[in-house]
């Protein structure tokens, strides 16, 4: 026990969080651990601390060089003797990493899957004692291990090779089934498996269709998160480019990151994100596994992620340290086409892919609590949160069967071959040029759904997609089939009832102007500025009044000048560049 809590004080911590005393205890005795919790669960502690108590090195397999080298840096700062074997190294610094091995000078090794399969490699590793093997991010083994990174499938062979050494397996938010093909890959014996809850209570969950995209991000940022770290995620590299100019321009601290980018812009700009309290970082998801920084407050996603671990990964950015954190997706029939269309792109994963996003298009679309029913598809299962868009709203419904009925039967008729905003103008009996052109106007259906806006309609659309009763064409030319489940429908054997909809509010370029987004850039010191304890009325007060010494700023706030002297001189500083640089009052 004193080992154990020795070990903990060496790591900086003073206390183990659920489950990870367990899985010392277990590898710590020589089992095979498999441990899923959520980001920010704490899950690197359990191999570091098991392999400091444990004999010979651990080696941890990571799958990105970045993370490696942070988590290295973070252990070297606390006197932890960890060092990564990468490309990086040079001949000579990887001679006195061999040297150092096998002279039992360093505690923890971190490498990649590659490296790690290489068979000089494995060879190498069998000249000293190893503690541990820990996988990170083991879900990888199922959702990359066939196609994209094959090295991470080739890990069973450890088992094989080391048969008297335990193996912890760690991942995030995952479901049964890749939990299951984590253990089988890896060869695990007599596994223990410990699973944390996923829900991250501190995050408020909102999802939103899509209406004015931009507007609706500027309101969030405005009126929800001002002055706040965050991240909005995009998935395509010119629109994170261009959001990223937008937000700037108006005044808003962004940056983007992207696949396509140097290592050195990626890094610079991850740097600039981490340090400078309130700064927005517009990414592809090429920004996600191993960032690790306590200060994000929000997470948007102007696009749909892939699936729902995706979805709850990248959520789970936000708030990592326990305090109350934001998120916003935004969506639209539109993308779920498009997410759909580039699933069935994949060419060796297309049927996967496909069925990860049946599975997000159901928890978008579902009835009740959003973060209930996000639980449910990880087999967690808990009381409505109280604290989401759905259970925020009022929670009103509506009978949609008729209106099915009609679509289902209007696809029927028309072959399946109209796109779906043909198929909406024929409901709201609209003589356009692509009804004209089929001669829709004599359809029965032709104008028998104008009891439906044309926004109404897409969401029944969207349900009929996310719940299988309709089938869209994997093809070039679009198509779209009813099928058996549709027929209930059509019998009225099956009833479609659909949450009414939640459309988040606008904000417009202009009016952001005149309210002046350098209030989050006062918002923004204030939170980097520990020290303080000024209330938002004494900063708008300040903002008002622009005190410029120590004895005006103490006046205006009543606090006295011992108090105000330590951030004086920078809240003037601030304040008055800002005024001098924009006209217009500082604050909303």
């Amino acid at each position: 026990m004193n080992v154990k809590k020795h070990t903990l004080s060496r790591l900086g911590y003073s206390e183990y969080r659920p489950l990870q005393e367990r899985a010392i205890d277990a590898l710590y005795s020589g089992q095979d651990v498999l441990l899923a919790a959520p980001t920010g669960g704490g899950k690197s502690l359990t191999y570091q601390a098991a392999g400091l108590m444990r004999n010979g090195v651990a080696v941890i397999v990571s799958p990105l060089l970045s993370l490696m080298s942070q988590q290295v840096e973070e252990l070297s700062k606390k006197g932890i003797r960890a060092k990564f074997l990468n490309s990086t190294l040079n001949p000579g610094e990887q001679d006195d990493l061999v040297w150092a091995l096998r002279h039992q000078h360093i505690d923890l090794l971190y490498l990649s899957p590659e490296k790690l399969v290489q068979p000089s490699v494995i060879g190498f590793l069998h000249s000293f004692d190893i503690s541990l093997f820990a996988i990170d991010e083991a879900h990888c083994i199922s959702q990359w291990g066939s196609f994209f990174r094959p090295e991470y499938s080739q890990l069973g062979q450890l088992k094989s090779s080391f048969p008297d050494v335990p193996i912890i397996a760690l991942t995030g938010t995952v479901d049964q089934k890749t939990m299951t093909t984590i253990q089988e890959s890896l060869q695990l014996k007599n596994c223990l498996v410990l699973r944390n809850s996923f829900d991250r209570s501190n995050i408020k969950i909102q999802i939103a269709q899509k209406r004015k995209a931009k507007q609706q991000i500027l309101y969030f940022l405005h009126h929800e998160v001002p002055g706040e770290t965050g991240i909005i995620y995009c998935r395509s590299r010119k629109k994170t480019e261009e959001l990223a100019s937008w937000l700037s321009d108006l005044g808003l601290p962004s940056l983007s990151y992207h696949a396509a980018m140097s290592e050195e812009d990626k890094q610079k700009n991850h740097n600039i994100f981490s340090e400078q309290q309130g700064t927005i970082m517009v990414a592809t998801t090429a920004y996600g596994m191993g960032i690790d920084i306590a200060h994000v407050r929000f997470v948007v996603h102007l696009d749909l992620p892939s699936s729902p671990e995706s979805y709850f990964q990248e959520v789970g950015r936000a708030g990592r340290d326990g305090k109350p954190a934001k998120s916003l997706l935004l969506y639209g029939l539109q993308d779920m086409l498009q997410a759909q269309q580039l699933a069935t792109l994949q060419p060796l994963s297309a049927t996967t892919e496909v069925q990860h996003l049946s599975s997000l298009f159901r928890i978008l679309e579902g009835r009740g609590c959003r973060r209930q029913n996000l639980l449910a598809h990880f087999d967690e299962h808990i009381p409505a949160c109280q604290h989401c868009d759905r259970c925020l709203s009022n929670k009103s419904e509506q009978n949609m069967t008729i209106a099915s009925q009609k679509f289902l039967s209007l696809i029927y008729h028309t072959k399946g071959l109209q796109p779906f905003s043909v198929l909406i103008q024929i409901l709201l009996g609209k003589k356009t040029k692509p009804v004209l052109a089929i001669s829709a106007q004599s359809l029965t259906l032709f104008g028998k759904g104008k009891e439906l806006s044309e926004v109404q309609w897409k969401s029944v659309i969207r349900h009929l997609i996310a719940y299988n009763y309709i089938t869209l064409g994997t093809f070039s030319v679009f198509s779209v089939h009813i099928n058996e489940k549709s027929r209930n429908v059509l019998q009225g054997k099956s009833q479609i009832i659909i949450p009414s909809e939640h459309y988040y509010p606008t904000l417009q370029e202009d009016h952001i102007a005149i309210d002046s987004l350098n209030w989050h850039k006062v918002l923004a010191w204030k939170y980097s500025h520990g020290k303080t304890d000024l209330s938002e009325t004494q900063l708008r007060l300040i903002c008002l009044h622009k005190p410029n010494s120590v004895a005006s700023l103490s006046r205006l706030t009543g606090l006295s000048k011992d108090k105000v002297a330590d951030f004086a001189e920078a809240l003037i500083k601030l304040i008055h560049d800002v005024d001098s640089k924009e006209a217009g009052t500082l604050c909303p």
